[in-house]
Parts: C-alpha cells; sequence; structure tokens
C-alpha cells in the first residue's frame, strides 16, 4: 500500500533530483564531477513479454551540458520485506542499463533496520559473478551530514536520511533535521510545509518532542523566520482532538457513519472540537455531537 512514509523520500527526490548524487557521494563514495545536470525521467520499464515494471523514481546524472547521461539511478523506497523485489530490482537495472548505455546503480531507501538488512543482502542471479547488492540508505548507513551547518547547505538530503532513519533520532540528530528544515522553509520553498508535516509524521514521540523545544528555544542562526512548524504542529494537535472525539464515541459504543467520521476529521476549529468532545461523552447517538 502506497502511504505518506513511501512517497515522501520519492517526493523529496522527484523535487531535488541532485538529493540522488549527494546521496551517493555521501553514504557510498561514489565518485561525481562537480560540472553536472540532473534529471527526473521516466520510472516505466517494459520487456518483450510485454511485462511492465514501474520503479519509484528514475534519475540520470549528465557531464555539463551533454544530454547523455553518464550515470543512472533506479530510487526505490522499501518498507516490508518483499521477495518480488529481489526478481523485479535486477530487471529495472539491466533494462535502464540497455536504454541508457551507462553506468547504473540501484539506491533502496529503507527506514526499517530488519527491511534494510534484508535490502542489502545479494541478490544471486545464476550468471557467475553476477549478483546485485543495493546500496542502501537506512539504519546502518550512519549520519549523512555531521552538523547543522552542513544541514543547512544540503537540506533535502538531510531530511530524506531523517526519513530514512540513517541516525538514532537524539538530540544531535534533531538539531541537525531543524537546521535543514529552517534552511528550506527560510528558502521560501513551495513545498517546506509538506517537508515539515513529513518530518513531523515520521518521526518517533520523543523525538518529535525534542524538535519542539528547538524551534522553541529560538537557537541563533537556525531560527524559522516564520511560524510554520509551529503551525505544523497546531495541525497536528487539532488532528489529535478530532481522533479523540470518534475513539469517545466508538469506546461507547456508538455507531459512527462515514459521514460523521469524516465531519469530524475535516474541522480544524479547536472551540469546535472542544464542545463535540463534551458532547461525545454523553450523546445518545453519534449525529448528536452536531446539536
Amino acid at each position: 500500500m502506497v502511504t505518506a512514509k513511501h512517497e515522501g523520500p520519492i517526493k523529496i527526490i522527484r523535487d531535488n533530483p541532485e538529493v540522488v548524487a549527494q546521496l551517493l557521494q555521501a553514504a557510498f563514495h561514489v565518485e561525481l564531477s562537480k560540472d553536472l545536470s540532473i534529471r527526473t525521467v521516466s520510472e516505466e520499464f517494459t520487456n518483450i513479454a510485454p511485462t511492465a515494471y514501474r520503479a519509484d523514481s528514475v534519475i540520470e546524472i549528465c557531464e555539463g551540458d551533454s544530454a547523455r547521461p553518464s550515470m543512472a539511478v533506479v530510487v526505490e523506497v522499501q518498507q516490508r520485506q518483499d521477495p518480488a523485489k529481489r526478481r523485479s530490482w535486477p530487471v529495472y537495472l539491466t533494462t535502464l542499463r540497455a536504454r541508457t548505455r551507462c553506468p547504473c546503480y540501484l539506491l533502496v531507501i529503507c527506514p526499517e533496520r530488519p527491511v534494510a538488512e534484508w535490502a542489502r543482502e545479494s541478490i544471486k542471479i545464476g550468471h557467475p559473478g553476477f549478483d546485485l547488492r543495493p546500496l542502501v540508505v537506512g539504519p546502518g548507513v550512519g549520519p549523512l551530514v555531521a552538523t547543522p551547518e552542513q544541514a543547512a547547505q544540503a537540506p533535502e538530503m538531510t531530511i530524506v536520511g531523517t526519513l530514512a532513519n540513517v541516525t538514532t533520532p537524539d538530540q544531535e540528530a534533531m538539531e541537525i533535521t531543524h537546521a535543514a528544515l529552517v534552511a528550506i522553509e527560510n528558502a521560501g520553498h513551495e513545498n517546506a510545509d509538506l517537508y515539515t508535516d513529513l518530518v513531523l509524521n515520521a518521526l518517533p514521540k520523543a523525538a518529535r518532542r525534542i524538535l519542539e523545544e528547538l524551534v522553541k528555544a529560538d537557537i541563533v542562526d537556525y531560527e524559522f523566520k516564520s511560524d510554520l512548524f509551529l503551525r505544523s504542529q497546531a495541525r497536528g494537535e487539532i488532528t489529535g482532538e478530532a481522533k479523540s472525539v470518534l475513539k469517545v464515541l466508538e469506546a461507547r459504543g456508538l455507531s459512527v457513519s462515514d459521514e460523521v467520521r469524516e465531519r469530524v476529521l475535516a474541522c480544524t476549529d479547536q472551540e469546535q472540537l472542544d464542545q463535540w468532545l463534551v458532547r461525545a461523552v454523553t450523546a445518545e447517538y453519534a449525529d448528536q455531537l452536531f446539536g
């Protein structure tokens, strides 16, 4: 099932394909020249059968002004162990190699440690010497950036690293993530709000609290110019209260229709939600929430 956790890193990479080059350099020490043009291309792969295969994202890296790629990268986000991927990933890579006629890489983003360890295992093709070992970004790959200053220089890659759980989300890691979010928001990035939401939704509660405290502390040189983070936090609190209203109704054994559920979850008025939460305690049926 496609989820926000799956689509988040892919969205960032499609918006900023240079993140893939940064990941290859930072995590796997792949050498790249400084004069590059990087683009997102079709994720479709079709073989003779014809069976269509579709990767999450495909990036081409070109030298200088050349339109011909010097390197291509298949990017996948994997949240669970899926044996079928160990059959389709080689297809992606060899088909892309035939299409681009250049060196090709498979980059797999795995936020969960067991999945990352599974994805790193060599895929035995059968032909001698023809094995595929995916490049995995996830727990165990180590920090991609070491300081808030570095995060401010490569904020999108930093956020992808946060979403991929490359390091434990402790105080130091959250300071780095905070610097990346600030850099994106202060640059007026059109998706700054979305990226902040992606991080908030992905973090465990303890790490989210650390990030909230960093915002409140107004760290020098890494301060939000607007109340973007606080707005995202407020939206999260409102959504939490809306869910509480529904949980009270369900706990009391009341039937909640799709219409009632949608109306409650769509509400962004804090006072209205407070009233509904009080009514949910005594209502004889769900529709009584609305008076």
